[in-house]
């Protein structure tokens, strides 16, 4: 079974969070709000089963966001973007 954390909970607990991961194989469901957002899981289990399921239900996951928090997300990027001195954007 998936454990569930808060973003909050799992930026306290990072570190724990990375060792049960590569030491007892467990994975992780992240939430913000209450929504799930992110899992994260050990590397070659994406390839196991129910990975195809996983990407159905991500299917139309940030249908759920509403569009000024989406515009902000954007606009982050471009941001970011525009600040980096390391590769050439064209924007």
């Amino acid at each position: 079974m998936d454990q569930i954390y808060s973003l909050t909970e799992a930026k306290a607990k990072f570190s724990e969070i990375i060792n049960r991961i590569i030491f007892k194989k467990e994975r992780f469901v992240i939430t913000k709000k209450g929504k799930a957002v992110a899992m994260v899981f050990p590397i070659g289990q994406e390839k196991g089963a129910g990975a195809e399921e996983g990407l159905i239900r991500a299917q139309g996951a940030l249908g759920e966001l509403d569009d000024e928090y989406v515009d902000g997300m954007v606009e982050h990027i471009y941001e970011s973007r525009n600040l980096e001195t390391d590769r050439k954007v064209n924007i």
